[in-house]
């Protein structure tokens, strides 16, 4: 199972919410965490979670917005 580190890259203010550049979180997956949709679903709860922002639902869980690094 790899890990992988999610990054904002740019900003973003969408149904009341503002992502900034540096916002990042960590998940382990053995899939890409953006692309397989059962691990974005994830990675948008992590973000809820830390940051209070819905990434889905604001438009930018894509990598437009997010860069995803394998860390491990």
């Amino acid at each position: 199972m790899a890990r992988y580190r999610i990054t904002v890259k740019i900003s973003a203010r969408s149904a009341g919410m503002v992502i900034e550049p540096g916002m990042s979180i960590e998940i382990a997956s053995m899939y890409p965490p953006i692309t397989h949709q059962p691990t974005a679903e994830q990675v948008n709860n992590i973000f809820k979670s830390a940051f209070g922002v819905d990434l889905k639902k604001m438009g930018v869980l894509n990598s437009e917005y997010l860069k995803v690094d394998r860390i491990g």
